[in-house]
């Protein structure tokens, strides 16, 4: 009985560490977009393993570790996507999102910055660099932004810059 178990963890082991990394991401992706985001930290790990040059992939681990509040964490993969592909504005977005959780608002909008220079109709961009320039008291460029938002389609709750 003990040696089917073993064949049977070997098949399984060999089974899902022969994949590619296109189907480990693909079901990284599954779990993240359930919420199960250390499942899918564990499949986007393993995707890593087959195939540490594809920005996706750390691109993906990032959001996910963003969502479990582990920004400095999601920080670095976000450097090593960004490293591969240095043009993926999602994941300068993210990346900004990342740096103001953990208070780096100055930082925060060189990234949102980057962002919106690569995708400058990303709308959602420009009301999160506007949220952060109006914390840090830059009334007029958080309305600018947030106009701009609006121009490209966001819905805009009332939003005040008082400071």
């Amino acid at each position: 009985m003990r040696w089917i178990k073993v064949i049977l963890f070997s098949f399984i082991f060999s089974a899902v560490s022969g994949q590619s990394s296109d189907s480990l991401i693909t079901i990284g992706h599954r779990n993240y977009e359930l919420g199960d985001y250390t499942e899918a930290i564990k499949y986007l790990n393993q995707a890593a393993e087959v195939d540490g040059r594809n920005p996706e992939i750390f691109y993906l681990l990032g959001v996910c570790k963003s969502q479990l509040q582990l920004n400095n964490e999601a920080l670095k993969d976000y450097q090593i996507a960004l490293a591969l592909d240095p043009t993926y504005a999602e994941v300068y977005f993210e990346k900004g999102y990342s740096l103001f959780m953990i208070g780096k608002l100055e930082e925060s909008i060189e990234a949102y910055d980057k962002s919106i220079k690569l995708r400058p109709e990303n709308a959602v961009a420009y009301v999160n660099r506007g949220s952060v320039k109006c914390i840090l008291g830059d009334k007029e460029g958080a309305m600018k932004d947030w106009k701009k938002a609006e121009d490209l389609g966001a819905p805009l709750p009332e939003q005040e810059c008082d400071i």
